[in-house]
């Protein structure tokens, strides 16, 4: 082990690491993520908000993130002041656990405890898709390397394909 980050105070709920490998940024129930320099391995940044964090993710230019938890909202973050960008009702009954973006960052894909699979466009914070099948709550969303399926898992145990839609994929 070459280094030990230890400022959460809740369950860390996910990780993701830069493109460069010289950053990454975790979640955590305790109402904060954490953007960490892996050279010095050292904090950043601190994003708080009232919400136990599920779920983070990095826009492909890395400028911003995204951001989803208990509070039922996607939140997008600027990464180089910590502010709160924008925040959108991902849903009205139940928690967003999973996130997944788009390689261009032009969509994005949620889920969470209301069953359904939104997919948004991002710079309009607007759902336009929405997929529903599953039995239990999304826990997992994953967008194919080619960009043309979401695969989402659920609490019930299933996994389901599903096609990007035609207007997504010749945007």
């Amino acid at each position: 082990m070459e280094a030990s980050l230890k400022e959460h105070r809740g369950r860390v709920t996910d990780i993701k690491v830069n493109k460069s490998d010289s950053q990454a940024v975790s979640s955590s129930y305790d109402g904060s993520c954490i953007i960490w320099d892996l050279h010095t391995h050292t904090r950043i940044m601190c994003l708080f908000e009232s919400t136990m964090f599920k779920q983070v993710v990095y826009h492909p230019d890395e400028s911003q993130l995204l951001t989803t938890g208990s509070d039922r909202k996607v939140t997008y973050w600027d990464c180089f002041d910590g502010q709160a960008i924008r925040m959108l009702d991902g849903s009205n009954s139940g928690e967003i656990n999973a996130l997944a973006i788009t390689n261009e960052g032009e969509h994005f894909v949620s889920g969470g405890e209301d069953k359904i699979v939104k997919l948004w466009d991002y710079d309009e914070g607007i759902s336009y898709f929405t997929g529903v099948g599953h039995s239990g709550g999304v826990t997992k969303i994953a967008i194919s390397p080619n960009q043309k399926y979401i695969v989402t898992a659920g609490a019930e145990g299933a996994i389901f394909i599903w096609h990007m839609p035609e207007k997504v994929l010749a945007a």
